[in-house]
């Protein structure tokens, strides 16, 4: 593709060379680059590849990209295009676009980000755009969905070159629509730039989340990223009940939709009440304002019905026939959350991804909907990240679950016996009942083992995943196949 291709849709400068040559791919990583390859400088947080123009030169590369004048950047005597832009992420997102035909163009695209609720949110969307007759592609916390395939993604929010792979993959194979979910990080580093949303969702924020080292330096930070999905969307969607809202719209003027709790908000929950549908428990609740009826979701959790008016609110603005809302709604499921991976008359097992305080403690009220004799409560807290989400996570779950069992989650680059330290310090300002077992599979089978008539065990932290990460590695693991596993092994078939 010729350089003046990718950079179609660019403001840039030429530091030296021309835009007329032809690139094989591009790059982003030294160790990486091919002959002919246009390759992207990006400061990181331990490596600025602005240091080595020279030896990137030296390997092939055709072009160079830079956010700063040469003079400030590694000697380069070489024969290569170099392009000065203001922001070489936000140049790479519109880069990746153009190499890929800038698929997004082709599709409706509808971003979602908040704190807690975007996934669940993100399929119910597209639960109800299917239901509609839609061809819906998802990319998110549980994989690029598209067709009948699932791509297993690192994060949530992937790179910029994934993101436009995706979608390229969801034209190319007939799909109209694609919902994205879309974190804080991902939209910190412009991975979902380089086209505009048609619509953009804001559920919410909380405060403490997401804030450290390796996430957000400060709190005004997390904010800023969040109202960035806004701001690059055709289309606002907002939660009008969340308290930082007007503060993240306030130098924002895309046009907003507000839903909430109150007849002030565009789409508001008029009333709400707890359903029992075969055997298992749900919401029925009714919506004022622009649109005027009743729903029921699958799902237990007062804050499910929250998420399902956000989706109602956008399917709405899209034209969605009611009828579509409602089946999309009533027939929910979403692996990994609320997972009910083993029911029987006296044990049910469950799987969810509650990684946090607010999550724990919304989780655990839902599950007592279910009313359980005891709820035994699996949970790790990663490392590398805040330590509040620690010390929460054990509070809620010593006031909330009868027994808990603290185990390991994504250690990271932390010891376990660092990270349940913290836990234990929200556990202690309970009276909760505990024990620590390290090793997530053992945690889970003295869980099964030591049952009770009428438990349920729910199993937090990993949910969807397939994998547990210590020191920098990824070790294949699945809370989902390890209670298979172990159901199969501890719990005897019954026999007519």
């Amino acid at each position: 593709m010729k350089l003046s291709k990718l950079f179609e849709r660019s403001d840039y400068k030429i530091l030296q060379g021309s835009l007329d040559r032809e690139i094989t791919g591009i790059s982003l990583n030294t160790k990486q680059v091919a002959d002919g390859n246009l390759f992207i400088c990006i400061k990181g947080a331990r490596f600025d590849s602005h240091s080595c123009l020279q030896e990137i030169a030296d390997q092939g590369a055709a072009a160079i990209v830079v956010e700063r004048p040469l003079a400030q950047c590694g000697p380069l005597d070489a024969d290569v295009t170099v392009i000065q832009t203001a922001s070489t992420r936000i140049a790479e997102a519109q880069i990746e676009a153009a190499w890929y035909g800038h698929p997004a163009d082709q599709l409706t695209t509808i971003g979602i980000t908040g704190s807690k609720g975007k996934t669940t949110t993100t399929h119910m969307l597209a639960g109800i755009l299917r239901c509609a007759g839609r061809k819906v592609g998802v990319i998110g916390t549980n994989g690029a969905e598209i067709g009948d395939e699932i791509h297993e993604l690192a994060n949530t929010t992937p790179s910029a070159d994934e993101v436009q792979m995706y979608l390229r993959e969801m034209v190319d194979k007939g799909m109209d629509t694609a919902v994205i979910e879309c974190s804080s990080q991902g939209l910190k580093q412009y991975r979902v730039g380089g086209f505009q949303f048609d619509c953009g969702i804001f559920m919410n924020i909380s405060e403490g989340d997401h804030i450290g080292p390796n996430e957000h330096p400060d709190f005004a930070d997390y904010l800023r990223c969040k109202g960035l999905l806004i701001k690059n969307s055709k289309q606002g969607f907002v939660n009008q009940d969340d308290p930082r809202t007007a503060e993240m719209l306030q130098d924002i003027d895309t046009p907003v939709i507000n839903f909430g709790r109150t007849p002030k908000a565009d789409y508001y929950i008029k009333d709400t009440r707890k359903t029992f549908q075969n055997g298992m428990p749900g919401h029925t609740f009714t919506v004022g304002g622009r649109l005027e009826d009743t729903f029921y979701v699958n799902l237990p959790g007062e804050f499910n019905v929250d998420n399902a008016l956000a989706a109602i609110a956008a399917a709405d603005y899209l034209k969605v026939p009611v009828q579509a809302m409602k089946d999309g709604l009533a027939h929910l499921s979403i692996k990994g959350r609320f997972d009910l991976v083993y029911k029987s008359d006296d044990l049910t097992v469950c799987v969810d991804f509650a990684h946090n305080g607010l999550s724990t403690r919304n989780h655990l009220e839902a599950v007592r909907e279910y009313h359980p004799k005891r709820i035994v409560c699996v949970f790790g807290a990663d490392g590398n990240r805040s330590k509040d989400r620690r010390y929460e996570m054990g509070e809620a779950s010593g006031r909330l679950a009868d027994f808990s069992i603290i185990t390991a989650g994504h250690n990271r680059w932390e010891t376990f016996d660092a990270i349940a330290d913290d836990i234990l310090v929200g556990m202690h300002k309970t009276d909760g009942r505990y024990i620590v077992i390290p090793d997530r599979k053992k945690a889970i089978r003295y869980a099964i083992e030591h049952r009770q008539p009428g438990d349920f065990i729910t199993i937090l932290g990993l949910g969807h995943e397939s994998y547990q990460e210590e020191n920098g590695v990824k070790y294949p693991y699945s809370d989902i196949e390890t209670v298979k596993e172990l159901t199969r092994e501890l719990i005897p078939e019954k026999k007519d």
